[in-house]
């Protein structure tokens, strides 16, 4: 019995046969690759921290120390626990999940010649969408200073807003420092251009953009503000015990 290839039932057959067989395909390779996309990601993500630190030659795995902002302290994260590990970059990637934590925050901490960094994740939206990146940080002398900046987004536009993502713009936020002399955090893309050591220049035409970038900032930098208060604080001590201590040998040689 010839089959009529023309009929509705034979159409409508090899249609649901054909989006079966397509579906079940796609749904086997999605299953295959997902190893080696987590894997793209999870390496993205390292990448980009690495930057951030001003280190991209070097291996994130041998230098960085990952961990935890819990209650306001520095947690470390045991690098052996792949459970631990991977719950930190699975919040990373989860942009709307790290705008909301106010706890148990990622943070990333590298030492190199006696100098410690940090580096925390920075999540918003500009005008079209999300924006993301990784800051680092570090106690200068009075202030927290931005050491490095790492910046994307989903859809900013081309020539505007998306320069956000631009090595160029990206360097001019490095020095800046983070509080202004009441204490307030005054880091800003400032139209117009930047008037003092805290504000970087907006870009023209991508004001909404600029905004967004000021609110990641301040948003995300903000809940870090007790530990990195505390760190300054620190770091003061730090310089003053050696100070001391100078100053103690001084004496010890002068009357010998």
């Amino acid at each position: 019995m010839a089959i009529n290839k023309n009929s509705n039932a034979y159409i409508i057959i090899y249609t649901v046969v054909m989006v079966v067989i397509v579906g079940a395909l796609l749904a086997f390779l999605a299953t295959s690759l997902k190893p080696m996309q987590d894997a793209n990601v999870l390496n993205e993500q390292k990448v980009s921290i690495m930057k951030a630190f001003g280190e991209a030659d070097a291996s994130f795995d041998e230098v960085v120390t990952m961990g935890r902002l819990v209650g306001g302290e520095f947690v470390a994260v045991d690098s052996e626990d792949k459970a631990d590990v991977q719950a930190v970059f699975d919040i990373l990637g989860n942009r709307k999940e790290l705008a909301e934590a106010q706890d148990a925050l990622p943070i990333f901490q590298l030492e190199k010649e006696g100098v410690v960094k940090y580096v925390l994740p920075i999540v918003g939206k500009g005008l079209w969408g999300d924006i993301w990146g990784y800051v680092a940080l570090q106690q200068g002398e009075d202030n927290v200073v931005i050491t490095g900046i790492v910046m994307d987004h989903a859809g900013e536009t081309p020539g505007l807003g998306a320069e956000i993502a631009t090595e160029n713009w990206q360097k001019k936020f490095e020095g800046k420092q983070l509080y202004n002399a009441a204490g307030e955090f005054a880091v800003r893309m400032q139209k117009g251009g930047a008037q003092n050591e805290h504000q970087v220049d907006a870009i023209t035409g991508g004001t909404k953009t600029c905004d967004g970038v000021n609110a990641m900032l301040a948003n995300s930098i903000g809940k870090y503000e007790s530990f990195l208060r505390g760190a300054a604080v620190e770091a003061e001590a730090d310089t003053e015990e050696c100070a001391c201590c100078c100053e103690e040998c001084d004496v010890e040689s002068i009357n010998e």
